[in-house]
């Protein structure tokens, strides 16, 4: 059986001596081992009848995709190209884009999920109008074009005295604006000035109220493999921490779990389904993310309600000390079996 792995984290190291040493230095990045490519090695190593395709993001194309039965995507999706991490001339802008959105859609490439399924996570814009209409929890949110017409009138409407703005296809807080309302009725320069920094990158961008609760109580991420639910972590809210005060822990709370293990269930079920012949296939890895309180309400603790959805490449947070749990051999385990079963159904 042939897999391969689309690699290229820079921000996820993971500690292990052994792995390390029998890790070829290409696929270190600044020298460090990271978690997509500490499962590739792992795979290597307990599974004999299964080749291992490490794919570096140079080396995408729908040839080299072509001969694996299948392709996950671990570390190099249409996300990490708009940011640039790591560079590749070839994906480099708006075209770069293009062309490698056009070999994830290419069906002889074999990646899964399928762009079918991504690019309905990596629009913001759509999941939350359609988890929005299915009465799930989540963030309200105003979609706007990369302009300033009309955008200060329905923030107006909604009463939001200070608000974000991000842009649909950011991650990890790249772009994102924190505004006072007053402030910018005063001076329309303030969004002129956001807009055209960012509008080389991105095109949509989404308007939400500032939260306060999300800088006390931070953003609840939970995971889900093979859609059961398997841990979540706490990580700090608001941009700007200093990594040596950036505690993440484990979920203790039961209530909290819970209840955001509710809204959890109702997401997944929303999400489209991936489908091969007749069978459904789920995702190997999908993380919900959640933050409070509802409408600023007090946390007691409750009110949490959805802010992101993000899927199998998104950070594990096991390269903290406080996160005991065994993410790499899981998720190691977990990618041959979803290896096997699309194979199986004829993917």
């Amino acid at each position: 059986m042939n897999i391969g792995f689309i690699v290229g984290k820079d921000d996820e190291m993971y500690d292990d001596d052994y792995l390390y040493s029998i890790t070829p230095k290409k696929y270190l990045q600044y020298d460090n081992l990271h978690t997509d490519v500490a499962i590739c090695m792992v795979i290597k190593e307990s599974y004999p009848d299964v080749n291992v395709d490490i794919i570096l993001p140079k080396d995408i194309s729908v040839q080299r995709l072509k001969k694996n039965k299948v392709n996950f995507i671990l570390g190099y999706d249409c996300i990490n190209q708009i940011l640039g991490e790591p560079y590749v001339r070839k994906f480099a802008g708006k075209t770069g884009y293009k062309k490698l959105h056009s070999i994830y859609a290419n069906k002889s490439a074999k990646v899964f999920p399928p762009i079918e399924f991504l690019q309905f996570i990596w629009s913001k814009d759509v999941y939350h109008n359609v988890l929005s209409r299915k009465k799930i929890p989540i963030t309200p949110t105003i979609t706007v074009k990369n302009s300033t017409k009309n955008v200060l009138g329905p923030i107006q409407k909604k009463g939001w005295k200070e608000f974000i703005i991000k842009p649909v296809g950011g991650t990890i807080a790249v772009g994102v604006g924190r505004f006072k309302l007053n402030e910018c009725l005063k001076d329309p320069l303030i969004l002129k000035e956001y807009f055209d920094e960012n509008k080389e990158s991105y095109d949509t961008f989404l308007i939400q109220e500032l939260i306060k609760g999300f800088k006390k109580h931070g953003e609840i991420k939970m995971y889900w493999i093979n859609g059961e639910y398997s841990y979540c972590v706490n990580t700090p809210g608001g941009s700007g921490t200093d990594y040596e005060d950036y505690n993440v822990g484990l979920v203790k709370n039961k209530k909290v779990i819970d209840e955001c293990k509710s809204i959890g269930e109702k997401t997944l079920k929303a999400l489209p389904k991936i489908k091969v012949g007749t069978t459904v296939i789920k995702p190997v890895l999908v993380r919900t993310d959640f933050t409070c309180c509802k409408e600023n309400k007090n946390h007691i603790p409750s009110n949490y309600f959805l802010n992101e959805v993000e899927h199998q490449d998104a950070g594990s947070y096991v390269n903290f000390e406080n996160i005991k749990y065994p993410y790499v051999q899981v998720m190691a385990d977990n990618f041959v079996k979803k290896a096997y079963e699309l194979v199986n159904a004829g993917f």
